[in-house]
């Protein structure tokens, strides 16, 4: 099976923001998005169709989009030199798992973003999740960052 990774058609927001619902319904604690929740992300991610700096490439199976990736590029702070570029979420629905779609949404969000000008690509992984470190690391992240977080006690 051939799978294609594009840019989202601004069409398949809806699609790609269920996808998002499943991928949250997945997590240990996790759960569904609320219903204004998940048709502002839906629009979002329609919206990565033609935005400048944030996009969403799906993978599409059979014209059935299997997965995606999204993020965005961004100058910071203006501190570093050049762009950074961020992957924020990428879902591979189970049934298409290990077939390397995943390492391809994640190959092809990191060319669209140096394609763009970044001079770095980061993802955020929880330090716990093993899984997902071993994933990045194979398509050739390093792990070099670590966010502590504190939360205003009220």
């Amino acid at each position: 099976m051939e799978i294609e990774i594009r840019r989202v058609r601004e069409s398949e927001g809806e699609k790609v923001g269920d996808l998002w619902n499943r991928m949250c319904a997945e997590l240990d604690d996790g759960g569904p998005l609320g219903a204004e929740g998940q048709r502002n992300l839906s629009r979002m991610l329609g919206m990565s169709a033609w935005h400048r700096d944030a996009f969403c490439l799906v993978a599409v199976a059979d014209e059935e989009i299997v997965g995606f990736v999204n993020g965005r590029l961004d100058d910071g702070d203006g501190l570093l030199p050049g762009l950074l570029g961020e992957i924020d979420e990428l879902y591979v629905v189970p049934e298409h798992r290990g077939r390397g779609v995943s390492r391809a949404l994640a190959r092809a969000a990191a060319d669209w973003l140096f394609g763009r000008g970044a001079l770095t690509v980061r993802h955020l992984a929880c330090r716990d999740n093993t899984e997902a470190h071993r994933f990045w690391e194979g398509v050739g992240f390093q792990n070099d960052l670590v966010c502590l977080s504190l939360y205003r006690e009220d």
